[in-house]
């Protein structure tokens, strides 16, 4: 495959990243989730073969199938949008993650045998997730936080170790994850009197 193509999934990879950060609409966010994974896709097939690759594609797109499914079914409202100063925080946290994913990224080459476009995504994906954690306590957007990192993780470590059963179970980790943020978002809709 040519090296060119390795960034059209990096280039998916920091939208969706951004798109969550920066929109509070849960189908644009469900939208960017399955993008993201068909980027994680695009990466581990590259190291794993095709039929196991596709493993991460639906599992990840089922989860973010459970989560539609879950916000349809409460009928949690849509959040408010954020106030320009949340927005712009957010975006700037946003490019001192892709800042750092860019300047780490060479080193930490040296300790994982992973192309430069694949370790730069997973480090997007993991500095992303964990910036979407520590900015909300909704539950959609805690879990698809999770999701993201565990997606970043996912590349890296398609990348040192080749295992059938390793692949069910990060399916089944990423499976469990959009279970428990289904289980929250129908605590939550329960709670809020509409």
């Amino acid at each position: 495959m040519a090296a060119w193509t390795n960034f059209i999934p990096l280039v998916l990879v920091i939208a969706g990243s951004l798109s969550l950060l920066w929109t509070n609409k849960w189908r644009y966010n469900i939208a960017a989730i399955a993008l993201q994974y068909l980027a994680v896709f695009w990466f581990v097939s590259q190291v794993w073969p095709i039929g196991l690759a596709a493993i991460k594609l639906v599992a990840g797109w089922m989860a973010g199938a459970v989560l539609a499914a879950s916000v349809t079914a409460s009928g949690s409202p849509e959040l408010d949008p954020p106030a320009i100063s949340a927005r712009i925080f957010r975006a700037a946290g946003g490019v001192f993650v892709l800042i750092l994913a860019f300047s780490v990224a060479p080193a930490t080459m040296d300790w994982i045998p992973v192309h430069s476009a694949a370790m730069i995504s997973s480090l997007v994906l993991i500095g992303m997730g964990l910036l979407q954690l520590s900015m909300t306590k909704d539950s959609l957007r805690v879990t698809l936080g999770l999701l993201m990192t565990l997606s970043g993780f996912e590349i890296i470590y398609a990348a040192a170790v080749t295992s059938v059963l390793l692949a069910g179970l990060l399916a089944l980790v990423t499976i469990g994850v959009s279970l428990t943020g289904a289980y929250w978002l129908s605590l939550t809709a329960a709670e809020d009197p509409v």
